[in-house]
């Protein structure tokens, strides 16, 4: 027996039946590599455009999950958690590890999954519901066995088959096009793209602490940007401008001065914070941090 054993062996014919054996009958959808799987969705940080956040993805049996929360965890409780892509609610339920859950299935085989939301479950959304990036789906929270710290469990899944995925399915997670993965990574300040369209995206690029200007009545175009007081700005004319809304302790205001006279206060917050300047552009002079203008 074992030289025949021998003899199938050099002859390919075991080698031809294992390939077979593998091919009916995968290691699991975990499987499945970058390579062979279709492309994701252009997934999004699952909050609010322009917000900034600090991601982890630790070690052992978390990676390549990520926890997402306000850099440094002050003031994460109850903000809300929105859908990182278009697709369909598959589950909400509770799990005493994960706390209020929610799934969301984006069609080829991709899930995403979020952990420990404030709400019961289904408050939000309920399965079957359809979401776009902007829906709401939750609030972050601290249920389950959160260690009693409100943050985000986030996963990014691929599951080629059903309706519901399980932690096996998970996969290193992308956001805009950029992954964020490996062993005891983390990344402190990221941006959510998680734009819905029109100007508001357009203005998305403006740098952390910068006033950015920008050409187009639309918030698109040519932009000029500072993270300083610019006493002779080199702007020129310009349509629109937006503040981008970083807090600067006792400077959260912008006042903006045109060398046709006259000025324009940005605060932060307002909805006057951003918008078109008058009919014809004007030229900016100059423009300053304040605490009041």
């Amino acid at each position: 027996m074992r030289n025949r054993f021998h003899a199938w062996w050099r002859s390919g014919v075991l080698m031809a039946v294992l390939g077979v054996l593998l091919t009916a009958f995968p290691a699991g959808p975990g499987a499945a590599t970058a390579a062979t799987r279709p492309a994701p969705p252009a997934f999004q940080l699952p909050f609010p455009c322009g917000t900034t956040w600090e991601l982890h993805t630790y070690g052992g049996d978390h990676s390549p999950a990520l926890d997402i929360f306000v850099e440094g965890n002050t003031g994460s409780d109850g903000l809300p958690v929105l859908a990182s892509a278009a697709g369909t609610v598959s589950a909400t339920y509770w799990d005493n590890g994960s706390g209020n859950t929610v799934q969301i299935s984006h069609g080829n085989g991709w899930f995403t999954a979020y952990y420990h939301l404030m709400d019961a479950p289904a408050t939000y959304v309920k399965k079957g519901d359809p979401v776009t990036p902007s829906t709401p789906i939750g609030r972050i929270g601290k249920t389950g066995r959160a260690n009693d710290w409100a943050h985000l469990h986030h996963e990014q899944r691929y599951a080629p088959t059903g309706d519901f995925t399980y932690e096996k399915d998970r996969v290193p997670a992308r956001f805009d096009g950029v992954e964020y993965s490996g062993l005891q990574k983390s990344w402190p300040k990221v941006t959510s793209r998680n734009c819905t369209g029109g100007p508001a995206a357009a203005w998305q690029d403006c740098p952390s602490g910068s006033v950015c200007f920008y050409s187009g009545a639309d918030g698109t175009g040519t932009v000029c940007r500072s993270a300083v007081d610019e006493p002779a700005s080199t702007c020129g004319p310009r349509r629109s401008y937006f503040n981008n809304g970083t807090e600067e302790p006792g400077a959260d205001h912008v006042q903006v001065s045109f060398r046709e006279g006259g000025g324009q206060c940005l605060h932060y917050g307002w909805a006057e914070g951003r918008g078109n300047l008058p009919a014809g552009g004007r030229t900016i002079d100059s423009f300053r941090w304040r605490g009041e203008c």
